[in-house]
């Protein structure tokens, strides 16, 4: 047996004779289709590794289960999207939280959702990771730099394409292969130190673009107003007559995400797109809903007036981002959480 070992073939930990794989941290994932077996970047990603195998093997402490259960056992593949993902990892019994804790992303630009069968973390916006991950059936790359990646499969693809909604997680089991490997166990306490350390780096690049932002605004446009919500904006040609609440009336608008090159525009169906020309669309006050920025602006407005308006990501949208509708062979067009928006809108004119 230490050839074997020196060969780096023979897992202690493991106890499996792996020939085929190299050095790292592996996934065995067992379905009631088959197994999936994933390689684990826990070198380039290893708070988010961390939290993954923590919690296949129950030694991260979570509201779910506490320690000792292994928390993905028996939980089921609650979402399937035909080319998108599938995805699972919500505890499966009534009653239960989940993990009662949320981790900041970790983006390695190493790995990237231009193919399928990469391994990543579901959240509900920057910032918001648990206990959710998916595996891609496609190129996702527009995903990249809003979700973390942790690894990919590196057997089992017909599996994880024979996936439908409801299919079970019957266990995971962690496989290491080489001393380092064998080294990453984590538990409690070392993942919350990494949380800690990751939270405050998010904090400090968070503080640092705000301030890149308003000075961005101030030496563009200085003699726009600042409201006490944070929004900025500036009168171009002012209108003549009020707008009432229920009444009807025509909007176009051009946009762009502040300091970050993408451009959209007004569209009669109301979902923003790049590289159109903008269209005129009826908004009806009161009823009409864009996002809660415009939707606070436009009433205060007047028939013919033309304003810059920058809006804070609070009043745009916000944590979850905007991603446009999915046309295959297409780029999917997508405005990044926390972003700040720049509109220039315009009333046009009323039907009542």
């Amino acid at each position: 047996m230490a050839a074997l070992v020196a060969m780096g073939q023979y897992s202690l930990f493991s106890q499996q004779f792996t020939p085929e794989l190299a050095p790292g941290v592996y996934a065995r994932i067992y379905t009631n289709k088959g197994e999936i077996l994933a390689s684990l970047d826990y070198k380039n990603v290893p708070m988010t590794v961390a939290n993954f195998v923590g919690l296949a093997e129950g030694t991260i402490d979570n509201e779910a289960f506490g320690l000792g259960r292994p928390y993905y056992t028996g939980s089921k593949w609650h979402r399937v999207v035909p080319g998108h993902v599938i995805q699972g990892g919500s505890p499966n019994v009534q009653g239960r939280a989940g993990t009662g804790y949320a981790y900041p992303n970790e983006i390695y630009e190493g790995l990237s959702h231009i193919k399928a069968g990469m391994l990543g973390i579901a959240n509900a916006g920057p910032h918001t990771n648990g206990s959710q991950f998916y595996i891609t059936l496609g190129d996702r790359s527009y995903l990249d730099g809003n979700y973390t990646l942790f690894g990919e499969v590196v057997r089992g693809m017909n599996v994880v394409n024979d996936i439908i909604q409801g299919d079970v997680i019957e266990r995971i089991e962690i496989e290491r292969i080489g001393r380092r490997a064998e080294r990453f166990l984590p538990v409690t306490r070392t993942f919350l130190k990494m949380v800690n350390k990751a939270k405050d780096r998010v904090e400090k690049l968070e503080e640092q673009k705000k301030k890149q932002e308003d000075l961005f605004i101030i030496k563009t446009y200085p003699d726009a107003v600042w409201e006490h919500n944070d929004v900025v904006q500036s009168i171009i040609e002012e209108g003549s007559r009020p707008i009432n609440s229920g009444q009807t009336i025509k909007i176009r608008y051009t946009g762009r995400v502040l300091m970050d090159g993408v451009s959209f525009v007004s569209t009669e169906s109301g979902d923003p797109l790049d590289n159109q020309e903008p269209t005129v669309f009826e908004y009806t006050v009161g009823s009409s809903k864009i996002n809660s920025g415009l939707d606070w602006l436009i009433p205060q407005m007047k028939v013919g007036d033309r304003r810059v308006v920058i809006l804070p990501s609070k009043m745009a949208y916000g944590r979850g981002g905007h991603y446009g509708p999915y046309k295959p062979k297409n780029q999917r067009f997508v405005i990044n959480p926390n972003s700040r928006l720049f509109y220039e809108i315009e009333i046009i004119d009323s039907n009542n």
